[in-house]
């Protein structure tokens, strides 16, 4: 069952959790809010998900119900807390430290009856937690006294990570103890001397802030079409939801649209009552522009003057590839270049065309003040694989804003003697030093360039499984 936007606060909270982790509901502002806005009743729901065997999600949630849990700050979070924490024992990351902190003096005992469960050897890592709690707390200085006898050093780091001016006599005994014990003295190092001044200073008990979901996480972001199968990705085409109808015909551009979803695409590009579905339905059915039917009814659009611009628009970006056998595609994307409201795209259509005569508009707008139009300059450049302006694609990877369409477009365009499968890896090193190191997420972006130059030269791809892909539909 698709659940829509304006069904979540009607819908229970472990059925809009178990949606996305199935990929069914984006993880963004508005399920965050319907889920918050249910008090402590939603975190008994959050804890239950969080703590169910759910080897067949599709999508992690560990970070967004830790999110929420940090957020709301509720006791009833507890038992799921602990859990994460028994599995990170070792090292526990510090947004679950943070939330425990947050919940403050009930998450004290269930930590210490932790702790005293593992041992004090496992359990090193929640002896920390414990130390880290600003509480003052007898239980907490219990605690940390008793692993005196287990880890001394560890014990008087410990004492002065939790800041209670009770702890000066436990280390003050500890270090009399290693006057007369050189086994201890070599134990303890410096931890002691450095935990009393640490207790000397003023302290103030401060529990961490919450976490800020609202910078986080994005007002609106679509369903995680990628991992749905073929048969999925059909109910949403045909929701009654013009939002998630238009979200997965939106997830079709650029990539392999099977015939069942093409004959749909067509009836949403034709017919569907709103105009943004018709718009993306009519760019995503690009690789069917061959088909004479699709041809003409694209070409229909864009020759109907009375239709609104965005539909044009989406009609355009449907026919520019075939704009170089098309003079009259053409004569359209001078048309929408010449007017401000369609201009980025226009200079969309003349990359997705790859027609070299397009050339001057990329070099004439790679420093627009229009962020749009500067990104399609961009992608031109990268795409008409204008070796010349590589180095302003340099420069544009300083900008935050263009850094991941800069590194795009640089490895589409950055000169190459001769275009061999073989070479890429050292490419993509050499676009890696240049651009000051690459992330997880750049470094795909960079692969998927190569390869998609290696493509548009009839090369097989080098890195990425796009076969693997194609299996989701």
């Amino acid at each position: 069952m698709i659940i829509t936007a304006g069904q979540y606060d009607s819908t229970p909270v472990h059925d809009l959790l178990s949606a996305a982790a199935r990929g069914h509901v984006g993880v963004d502002q508005r399920l965050l809010r319907s889920i918050l806005s249910r008090g402590d009743e939603a975190i008994e729901d959050v804890v239950r998900f969080g703590l169910e065997e759910r080897f067949d999600d599709r999508i992690n949630l560990d970070e967004d119900l830790l999110a929420i849990i940090q957020y709301a700050a509720s006791p009833k979070a507890i038992p799921y807390l602990l859990d994460l924490l028994k599995r990170e024992s070792a090292d526990p990351p510090e947004d679950l430290v943070h939330a425990l902190q947050r919940i403050g003096e009930p998450a004290i005992a269930p930590l210490i009856a932790l702790y005293e469960e593992l041992g004090p050897e496992m359990g090193s890592g929640i002896a920390f937690v414990i130390a880290a709690f600003p509480h003052r707390d007898p239980a907490i200085l219990k605690t940390l006294r008793e692993r005196v006898s287990h880890d001394p050093s560890d014990a008087a780091f410990l004492l002065g990570v939790h800041g209670d001016p009770a702890g000066i006599p436990i280390l003050r005994k500890l270090k009399e103890r290693a006057l007369v014990n050189q086994d201890l003295a070599e134990s303890l190092g410096n931890e002691a001397d450095e935990a009393l001044a640490l207790l000397a200073g003023e302290r103030k008990e401060e529990t961490p802030e919450p976490i800020n979901l609202w910078d986080l996480y994005p007002e609106y972001i679509e369903p995680v079409f990628d991992v749905m199968t073929l048969e999925e990705k059909l109910e949403f085409l045909h929701c009654p939801s013009a939002e998630l109808r238009a979200d997965c015909a939106t997830s079709f551009i650029d990539r392999d649209v099977p015939s069942a979803v093409r004959d749909v695409l067509v009836k949403l590009a034709a017919g569907d009552p709103n105009v943004g579905v018709r718009s993306v339905a009519c760019t995503a059915l690009a690789g069917h522009a061959d088909d004479e039917k699709i041809f003409g009814m694209l070409l229909g659009k864009l020759e109907n003057s009375t239709l609104p611009p965005a539909e044009r628009c989406g009609a355009l970006l449907g026919i520019a590839a075939a704009a170089k056998a098309h003079p009259e595609v053409k004569n359209y994307i001078e048309e929408f270049y010449a007017n401000p409201a369609t201009t980025a795209r226009a200079m969309e259509a003349m990359w997705r065309s790859l027609d070299a005569s397009y050339a001057p508009f990329f070099r004439r707008h790679l420093n627009d003040a229009d962020i749009d139009i500067r990104r399609q300059a961009i992608k031109g450049t990268g795409f008409l694989e204008l070796s010349s302006e590589a180095p302003r694609l340099l420069e544009l990877m300083r900008d935050d804003e263009f850094r991941l369409d800069a590194l795009f477009s640089y490895a589409m365009a950055v000169p190459i003697d001769r275009l061999q499968r073989g070479d890429m890896p050292q490419v993509l090193k050499k676009i890696e030093n240049l651009a000051g190191g690459l992330s997880d997420a750049e470094g795909e972006v960079v692969e998927t360039a190569l390869d998609t130059r290696l493509v548009l030269h009839g090369l097989e791809p080098v890195f990425l499984d796009y076969a693997g892909e194609e299996e989701n539909g």
